[in-house]
């Protein structure tokens, strides 16, 4: 019974540290997500500027394909 009141403090250090490296962990999964949305929106807008230029130049060089 003396046991489990010494050790009850550390359990709870220990979970109080996982909620803690949890909380840090979401943040910095949420950048991850932030940050790939936004390259994912320049790639489309990029592929979207190519294919105008290719239009463009299919106007110009109808030989081209």
């Amino acid at each position: 019974m003396a046991d489990e009141y010494a050790t009850k403090p550390t359990i709870e250090t220990l979970l109080n540290r996982l909620v803690g490296m949890e909380e840090r962990l979401n943040i910095r999964l949420d950048r991850i997500e932030a940050e790939t949305k936004q390259t994912r929106s320049e790639f489309l807008t990029l592929r979207a500027d190519f294919r105008e230029l290719k239009a463009e130049l299919k106007e110009h060089l109808p030989t081209l394909k």
